[in-house]
């Protein structure tokens, strides 16, 4: 397998996890263009300009290639998970649920910052050094049982594992316990049905 080809392993076992995939008769069922199209179609404060959208896609693919980037060299970085099992599926989407907003008005030395391994990681690289910290330190942080389970996941167990090596506490701290919740209670309720 080449490095830019699609792990279909991989693929094929995060649809199990989460219950998506290709039916016999046709894609899956995600309503991800629909909706699309309903937000395009009655978008009042949201414009997207085609043109600058497709040039803006071939800077990136211009990018990796220039790089060498691909799946494989994803997980060849130091925070990224290395297994391909069912844990690496759960740290991915836990990663892209709260990947969002690490904007600051402080400067590089005040800024919302992880110390993990002796090193000092911010913006993206801070949340996966945030997972991958309380997974060693045996907390379930990728799993959607725990994020519902108030008492053993509360407020404040959270406000610790996301822990700054600064003054200030990872920006939007509400709204991504908000989206751990409300995460996993839909996947709780799915998992039951």
């Amino acid at each position: 397998m080449s490095d830019d080809e699609v792990d279909l392993e991989l693929l094929d076992l995060m649809r199990k996890h989460w219950g998506g995939g290709a039916k016999d008769e046709g894609p899956p069922e995600t309503k991800v263009l629909e909706n699309a199209q309903f937000i395009c179609d009655n978008s009042m404060d949201v414009a997207l300009d085609m043109r600058s959208t497709k040039v803006a896609a071939q800077l990136v693919f211009d990018e990796m290639e220039k790089r060498n980037y691909t799946t494989k060299t994803w997980s060849e970085h130091e925070l990224h998970p290395k297994a391909k099992d069912e844990s690496t599926v759960n740290f991915i989407f836990t990663m892209d649920l709260l990947n969002f907003s690490f904007w600051s008005e402080k400067n590089e030395e005040e800024r919302f910052a992880v110390v993990y391994k002796g090193k000092r990681w911010t913006g993206y690289w801070s949340l996966v050094a945030i997972l991958q910290r309380a997974l060693e330190q045996d907390i379930p942080i990728t799993s959607p049982a725990f994020w519902v389970d108030q008492e053993q996941c509360s407020d404040e167990v959270l406000r610790t594992i996301f822990t700054s090596g600064t003054d200030e506490e990872i920006p939007m701290f509400e709204q991504r316990v908000r989206c751990l919740r409300e995460a996993g209670q839909i996947l709780e309720e799915v998992r039951l049905l």
